[in-house]
């Protein structure tokens, strides 16, 4: 039986022969597991020295997949060359096996601290409205903000300034500054909006990065042939059309993983 290390092995010897560098555990990958790079005529693939050696075979074959996508289509836009065209079937196919590298901890915290602040503004916005039954989320309330002072004005932009060598910060409310309990809760509404924004932002960044062309295809060749069984019950469309394509590439991987 073949052992991970040999297809270890195998599959450097074969990069190499395609003219790529292949560099396992001498960098950090630019802060990836993995990286593939271009660099005019030259290919090379990275893998970290931080990560755990079970996981190498796979990040190899990751990468492997960006520079076969790479090399049928410089855009990383267009999947046609392994699955013909995309149905939203075979899409959600793709989609269902990428999802098992997100990391579930880390999702599903950044989800409970877009909640959390979804209820403090809420809440701070309910008790607004026991000073002014009027007041709206939707927009500034030109009306609060003309009255907040300067310098503690500056929070409605920011969590911490400094000015005339004193620091105002958002967590000193309640000590410090000599505000009324309604504009104190406007100001804890605007530094919510502010983190809200970053984490949507982060939700946004992570959700683009996992549905790109290029990442689908380079996780489900990965899944392909590190777990098999999975990816056929999981993508049965995705399989076929992938062996279909009978692309030159893998010809050597099939032999690698038989």
């Amino acid at each position: 039986m073949v052992s991970e290390r040999d297809r270890i092995v195998e599959l450097s010897e074969y990069l190499s022969s395609l003219g790529v560098n292949i560099n396992i555990g001498k960098n950090r990958a630019r802060g990836h597991k993995g990286i593939f790079m271009r660099n005019g005529s030259e290919y090379r693939i990275d893998v970290s020295k931080s990560i755990d050696k079970n996981d190498c075979l796979s990040v190899m074959l990751h990468e492997f997949a960006h520079f076969v996508h790479y090399s049928y289509d410089k855009t990383l836009k267009s999947l046609d060359f392994a699955f013909g065209e995309l149905s939203d079937e075979l899409q959600e196919e793709l989609i269902k096996i990428t999802v098992q590298e997100v990391p579930k901890n880390f999702a599903s915290n950044l989800f409970n601290i877009k909640q959390n602040l979804q209820s403090q503004i809420k809440n701070f916005s309910d008790e607004i409205r026991k000073f002014d039954k009027n007041f709206k989320l939707s927009c500034p309330d030109k009306k609060i903000e003309k009255e907040i002072p300067y310098p503690i004005k500056y929070l409605l932009k920011y969590d911490k300034v400094k000015f005339m060598n004193k620091i105002y910060d958002i967590e000193n409310l309640d000590n410090d500054y000599d505000l009324s309990q309604e504009k104190k809760l406007y100001i804890l509404i605007k530094s919510k909006q502010r983190a809200l924004k970053r984490i949507n932002s982060k939700i946004n960044r992570i959700n683009k990065y996992y549905n790109n062309p290029s990442e689908l295809f380079a996780r489900f060749v990965d899944f392909y042939y590190t777990n098999p069984e999975y990816t056929r019950t999981t993508a049965p469309v995705a399989c076929a059309r992938f062996r279909e394509s009978n692309i030159d590439f893998f010809k050597k991987i099939d032999t690698i993983f038989s």
